[in-house]
Parts: C-alpha cells; sequence; structure tokens
C-alpha cells in the first residue's frame, strides 16, 4: 500500500562555509521522495495539488546563497520497484520564487510535470529526480536530490474515495473467491493469456437490485480492507488486468470477471512475490458498495539468456 510522504518530515541540506554549523541551507519537503498522484496522457501533475505542499528552500546560514533547480534521470539501479525512467524529462517544469536567498531567507519550489497524449505510457509508473544545488560567494556547493514519483492513468482506488453519503451497505454482495494466487507467471506485457495466468472472480448479487460493477487496482484502503500484514504489495498496481472491467450483474444473479497480472520483463521482476488488491465497486441509485479482492502472485525465473533484458 503506498503511503502518501508526510508533511512533518524534512531533510537538511548542510552548506559548511568555513564558520561551522550556523551556515547551512536546509530543504524541506513532505520527504525525500514525493508523489505527484495519477495523471492521464494529454494532462497535468502538479506537486502543489498532489501533497498540498511544495517543496521549500530555506537558507539557514549566515550568507547568500545562489540556489538552482535540475531534473535528473535516475540510473537503473536507483529506480524504485515498480517505476521506469521518465521518459520526457523536458516536459518537467521546475519553478523557484527565487534565484538567491538571504540569510533567514526561504522560497517555494514548484513542480509540474506535462504527459504527452501518448495511450502507450497508461498504467505506467515513472520516477524522476530534482536536484536543488546551492552554492555561495566563493563557489562552494552541495546539491541535494529529491525523488519524484507520477502514476499515468485513469485515479485508482483509494482509502476514502467514496464519500459517506455515496455508500450503501448492500450485505448481499459479495465476492468468491475473495482472494487467489497466481504461480509462476510469466514476465512480459502480453502475459496473462496462458493457462493458470487467470483467475475468475464471481460476483453475487443477492440483493434486489440491479448493479453495475466496476474493478480498478487499489493503491490504498479504508480499515475494513484487506490486511497484507509480512506481504509485499505489488509495486504497481496498474500490473493487475480486467476482462471486463465493468460487469452488469442483474439481481439475484451471478456475474464473474477475469483477473490477471502483466508484469514488465526485467530481470528486476523475476522470482517475486507480490500482492495485489483490486477494489469492486457495485453501484445503483449514485451510490456505491466496495469490496476488495486480493491476488498473491509469485513471478517466474528468467533464463540465464534473459537477464540482461
Amino acid at each position: 500500500m503506498f503511503r502518501r510522504a508526510s508533511v512533518g518530515a524534512f531533510l537538511i541540506l548542510a552548506l559548511f562555509l568555513g564558520a561551522g554549523i550556523g551556515h547551512a541551507l536546509s530543504l524541506r519537503s513532505s520527504a525525500a521522495e514525493a508523489f505527484l498522484g495519477d495523471a492521464a496522457p494529454g494532462t497535468s501533475a502538479v506537486l502543489s495539488r498532489a501533497t498540498g505542499a511544495r517543496l521549500l528552500l530555506e537558507n539557514s546560514g549566515a550568507d547568500v546563497v545562489r540556489v538552482g533547480l535540475k531534473v535528473v534521470l535516475p540510473p537503473a539501479g536507483d529506480l524504485k520497484d515498480g517505476f521506469d525512467a521518465w521518459p520526457f524529462p523536458g516536459r518537467v517544469r521546475l519553478a523557484c520564487a527565487a534565484s538567491e536567498l538571504r540569510p533567514g531567507g526561504a522560497a517555494p519550489v514548484e513542480i509540474v510535470v506535462d504527459v504527452p497524449r501518448d495511450p502507450s505510457l497508461s498504467g505506467g509508473q515513472y520516477q524522476f529526480d530534482v536536484r536543488a544545488s546551492a552554492s555561495d560567494h566563493a563557489g562552494s556547493s552541495l546539491t541535494l536530490k529529491t525523488r519524484v514519483l507520477l502514476s499515468v492513468g485513469a485515479p485508482l482506488a483509494e482509502a476514502g474515495d467514496i464519500p459517506a453519503e455515496g455508500r450503501a451497505e448492500r450485505p448481499g454482495v459479495s465476492l468468491a473467491p475473495a482472494s487467489a494466487a497466481l504461480e509462476k507467471v510469466p514476465l512480459g506485457r502480453t502475459s496473462g493469456r496462458g493457462p493458470g495466468e487467470w483467475t475468475t472472480v464471481k460476483i453475487v448479487n443477492a440483493g434486489d437490485e440491479d448493479l453495475t460493477v466496476s474493478l480498478r487496482p487499489a493503491r490504498s484502503w479504508d480499515a475494513d480492507g484487506p490486511s497484507l500484514k509480512g506481504q509485499t504489495p505489488g509495486p504497481n498496481p496498474r500490473w493487475l488486468v480486467f476482462e471486463p472491467a465493468v460487469v452488469r450483474v442483474p439481481a439475484g444473479a451471478i456475474g464473474s470477471v477475469r483477473v490477471g497480472v502483466a508484469v514488465p520483463r526485467q530481470a528486476r521482476y523475476a522470482d517475486r512475490k507480490w500482492t495485489f488488491v483490486a477494489a469492486a465497486d457495485a453501484a445503483a441509485g449514485g451510490r456505491r458498495t466496495r469490496r476488495y479482492f486480493v491476488l498473491r502472485v509469485v513471478t517466474q525465473e528468467l533464463k540465464k539468456e534473459d537477464d540482461n533484458r
């Protein structure tokens, strides 16, 4: 389960200017990692909208310092599981309110990513780094890196995303089974088509309303959701695949959906164990009932000739 960065956390970049710890530039942010949220192709992701706060550059030293910002693509070894390097660094805009900071001065930083209208980006999670630098009049400098993450596609299910007035209990709605496991799942975007690479979930509607049930990956869930204690969440919830993703289930009927997973063909994902969570929202009359489905996945090992792919 992905947790948003805590606004109260902070990082400090110390710039020693020959007069002790009193000369320092501190970079305050939500954390060393900033999540921009979900953005569809053709839209923009904005840090302040996603987290409610900007990065803040603050000069706590005694001298004027020059500050700079730069987008840097991380090497493969620094990529977080489930994320690839953002392929369009030129579409990242960094805005700082000041290029110089006087002692005690501070300047907010905004990060905006313009996502191209490229459908192939959907379903991916991407990473880039923002490097903040500070230098004094003598040319001494240090830098601090903040990891920035972005998920491309429609919003995922999250805890609290159904308002109280939009919920319905519907005790007759259930999933059978509520969990399943897939073993030796092959890697590759086309995986999920062979025997044993799918599982079928029955949607039981024992109520008196016709329901439209929509399935999507879940990033987080409320307290009544599943417990993944001792398990490793899937690094990209969007790897979950549903066929179909929307199904109509009349009152007193049972519908079915196939659920699979498509894991990229990369050596770092071979022979791994993850747990994915899907949210099934049954809707009628403007109110939704949510049920969760848990899928445990074990990926295949790669052959030696595939290790570098």
